[in-house]
């Protein structure tokens, strides 16, 4: 439910401070602002130039958190460490799960190119709105995919499929774990359960199967489709994939922290 709260996420650039207060014209309603910054802004350099940019990039991170004190904006700074990809997941998780129901904006004027992608892939599933201020003045909405958690769920198979790799494993000492399960495991487990969004409609020639026991036919669930929805959970950062132990040639998943929120 929407708790009246709004958050701000600004990708860390030279000019932050510039755009902010844009920004905030724009967006009066921001309650909470969170910087994120490469690792990178915090260790200085020997090379001149580069240590340079990097002093004027924490200078602007600063200038943005004393704005914020004077707009009562709570603000809170986050550093993202290489991978940049899964580091943008784990911090925006935390950041979501401290703030459910609130209303998500970010500020992709900024930052490197490889942060500002992690930031845009990220955000549709938030069910966030992106911003950029391209002349530093006017603060403009960026379009993106309409792929919001909310979306996504109302297609029943991804629940299923989460469903399968939220089932946790009890160990020794009564701590549970969430198990790798390899992809025959969780595509068999699936497959009663698969929904078409579209159904074929059936030919007279087609094979009529008897299942036993009362059991629902799956509605063609082919390898294709079952990858395809793999990719989306795992693009959305719901799941992990790696190569199974026992049997290299076979994948195995993982449901994350997202997928589990």
């Amino acid at each position: 439910m929407p708790t009246g709260e709004h958050v701000h996420i600004i990708s860390a650039g030279e000019n932050i401070h510039i755009a902010y207060p844009a920004m905030f014209r724009m967006l009066p309603s921001i309650t909470h602002t969170y910087v994120l910054a490469e690792s990178d802004a915090i260790t200085t350099s020997p090379i001149k130039e580069i240590e340079k940019q990097r002093l004027t990039l924490r200078n602007a991170i600063e200038a943005v958190k004393e704005i914020s004190g004077s707009l009562s904006i709570q603000y809170s700074r986050e550093f993202i460490f290489a991978p940049v990809y899964p580091s943008v997941q784990s911090i925006l998780t935390k950041i979501h799960r401290g703030h459910p129901g609130a209303r998500f904006t970010f500020d992709l004027s900024g930052g490197s190119k490889q942060l500002c992608l992690a930031l845009f892939t990220v955000t549709p599933w938030l069910g966030g709105e992106v911003w950029s201020v391209f002349d530093e003045k006017v603060p403009r909405p960026v379009p993106q995919p309409d792929r919001s958690i909310r979306n996504l769920m109302e297609n029943p198979n991804y629940p299923a499929i989460l469903a399968v790799l939220l089932r946790k494993n009890k160990t020794a000492t009564g701590i549970f774990t969430r198990p790798w399960l390899t992809r025959s495991y969780v595509y068999s487990q699936v497959w009663p359960f698969y929904s078409r969004s579209r159904i074929r409609k059936p030919k007279p020639e087609d094979h009529v199967i008897q299942y036993r026991g009362g059991q629902k036919p799956a509605q063609n669930l082919s390898q294709a489709t079952f990858s395809s929805f793999m990719t989306t959970l795992r693009s959305a950062g719901f799941i992990e994939e790696r190569q199974d132990e026992k049997n290299r040639r076979e994948k195995a998943y993982r449901v994350t922290d997202s997928g589990e929120t």
